[in-house]
């Protein structure tokens, strides 16, 4: 595994570990939600460099950076769709309408299990 992907996964769980602290607390929804969107970003791009695949950096668009996997014959990615959803959060000044509002608890869900996905992906290295 490269140095960056080692990287990427790392900074992931840091964004991870501060959603969960987080989750309880109703007025930093839209901070969880950010949070969750940029683990989630990060661990697609490792994803992408464990794969040798190329992806902008600068993208934060979660449906783009799945595309990029799905095209590279890696079904097991299509599984995770859900998180595309977290895209609309993965900015610092993202504000969420109330109505408009993802369950977080849901969506952790939704990143842990990208995150085991990361680590069986590891386990084949």
């Amino acid at each position: 595994m490269s140095a960056h992907a080692k990287s990427l996964i790392l900074k992931a769980q840091e964004d991870l570990d501060l959603a969960k602290r987080l989750l309880s607390d109703d007025k930093q929804h839209d901070i969880v939600g950010y949070n969750l969107a940029q683990a989630c970003e990060k661990y697609l791009k490792a994803l992408c460099d464990m794969r040798s695949l190329s992806y902008p950096n600068d993208d934060h668009d979660l449906d783009a950076l799945m595309e990029v996997l799905e095209e590279s014959n890696f079904p097991a990615i299509s599984s995770h769709a859900d998180i595309i959803e977290l895209t609309a959060y993965n900015a610092t000044n993202a504000h969420i309408r109330p109505d408009e509002r993802l369950d977080m608890e849901e969506y952790l869900g939704y990143v842990e299990n990208l995150k085991k996905l990361v680590g069986e992906q590891l386990k084949f290295m």
